[in-house]
């Protein structure tokens, strides 16, 4: 199993639109690894999208990939920086040509509103060229050549209109746990995932806070990264040669990627940048 990070930041980047710190100063001066846009992740080679933000098209262009030989798209969560339908909307007859497949498009049914919202804008929809399935949390669902369960994430309206996904390929047997835009998952959920036999070869966790104790309710930093990393081994959620991913930064952390980089290595968790890719 492969994964891409087309990009790793929040909704406001690094630099972020409008700011002036010490960490937006740098990345403008830097540049490189600093420069991070809005989170997406590109799975074996396009076999799977997660999330749909406003930074796709930028990321179509800096990544030379093609999101037309995606036919599945899981969303996360509706905030714009993770689903950006009004873009996703110009996949409709009228705007794009000679497409190849159906795009098959998975959320909350929260998310489902905004969705429908992007073409409700347009005046029309198109199941020829987009299709979107409801999922439900903890009820796994096969997705192309994937195995996929929902879990819901700590974010949001804390009402399951947030996800994070257990992931496993199908082919090669390998799984992933992709927590972004999430607080600490529940105790309850945590061991769902152990009694239904998951066992994850690599685990990329949300890390907004960075180096601080803790991050907001919705987020989490480093710290308590490695907690929840120790609970799953207690869970028996992970195994020896798990790797282990921090991504989804803010500026608002206060450290750059060199200075995240030696903070998180000492751990043993590799810190993510734009177009990195992990194969485990």
């Amino acid at each position: 199993m492969k994964i891409k990070y087309l990009g790793t930041a929040t909704a406001e980047r690094v630099p972020a639109i409008f700011c002036t710190c010490e960490v937006c100063a740098f990345a403008r001066k830097e540049k490189g690894k600093e420069i991070r846009t809005q989170m997406q992740t590109w799975v074996d080679d396009g076999q799977l999208l997660i999330d749909f933000t406003a930074d796709s098209y930028l990321h179509q262009l800096q990544h030379q990939i093609d999101f037309n030989q995606v036919e599945h798209l899981l969303l996360t969560h509706w905030h714009g920086d993770h689903f950006y339908g009004e873009d996703l909307a110009l996949r409709m007859s009228g705007y794009a040509q000679n497409l190849p497949n159906v795009l098959h498009v998975y959320g909350s049914p929260f998310v489902k509103e905004f969705y429908d919202r992007a073409f409700e804008l347009e005046g029309r929809f198109d199941e020829r060229r987009l299709l979107y399935h409801t999922l439900t949390p903890y009820e796994e669902t096969t997705i192309g050549s994937y195995r996929v369960c929902p879990i819901p994430a700590q974010h949001g309206h804390f009402e399951a209109d947030c996800l994070s996904y257990a992931i496993q390929n199908l082919s090669d047997g390998k799984c992933l746990f992709y927590g972004h835009d999430t607080g600490v998952p529940k105790e309850a959920d945590l061991s769902f995932l152990a009694q239904h036999h998951w066992l994850f070869d690599c685990v990329s966790l949300d890390c907004t806070g960075q180096e601080r104790a803790s991050s907001d309710p919705v987020h989490m930093s480093l710290k308590e990264n490695l907690a929840l990393i120790a609970h799953m081994r207690q869970l028996g959620l992970i195994h020896d040669q798990t790797q282990f991913i921090a991504s989804h930064f803010s500026h608002n952390g206060g450290m750059n990627f060199a200075q995240m980089c030696t903070l998180s290595e000492k751990n043993a968790i590799v810190t993510s940048y734009d177009g990195m890719e992990v194969v485990f």
